[in-house]
């Protein structure tokens, strides 16, 4: 049996984090593993029915409420991908410290220029055209992480190369995979 794992997935919106966890979640699967949720942190803030706003303390209160989501999943034996922004280093390392032994921190790094090339969801546009604020990395803080277990620039990686370095720590580390 293979130990569980929460593979914190942070970066700023646009930067690759969603779609790598999707490929990432499919592959493991595909191989076998299937004691797997993939976490979303745009989508589960929305299943809590937009309870939580954009203010610091706001975005404090929605990390806890998925820390407990994700307390519940690794207790059962599920592993869990989180693609989350995790702008606050303090977030990160509350995360970090009540998941030790089966925290793995991704840093999706991407620059700002790319990701508002990207604009996925049409942030970057809102928050130029003053539509919209708090945007982590734009107008608010992104605390670019410092203790990381891998980097992936996806301005230079491909998605499966993401992907594969991302297993291959995964193996390297004793999970089973």
């Amino acid at each position: 049996m293979s130990k569980s794992f929460l593979i914190y997935m942070i970066g700023t919106s646009g930067s690759g984090k969603t779609t790598i966890a999707n490929a990432l979640t499919k592959e493991l699967e595909k191989g076998g593993m299937c004691n797997l949720q993939m976490i979303d942190g745009d989508v589960i803030r929305s299943q809590f029915g937009g309870i939580f706003g954009y203010t610091y303390e706001e975005r404090m209160k929605c990390n806890q409420a998925v820390r407990v989501v994700v307390h519940y999943l690794l207790n059962n034996g599920i592993s869990v991908i989180l693609s989350q922004v995790a702008a606050y280093e303090e977030m990160r390392k509350k995360v970090r410290e009540q998941f030790e032994k089966e925290y793995i921190e991704v840093y999706i790094k991407c620059s700002y220029e790319e990701c508002a090339r990207r604009d996925v969801k049409g942030y970057y546009k809102m928050q130029k055209n003053g539509e919209m604020r708090g945007l982590n990395g734009a107008d608010d803080i992104f605390e670019a992480p410092q203790n990381c277990d891998i980097v992936i620039d996806t301005e230079v990686k491909t998605v499966s190369e993401a992907v594969c370095d991302i297993v291959s720590f995964l193996k390297r580390s004793g999970y089973g995979i």
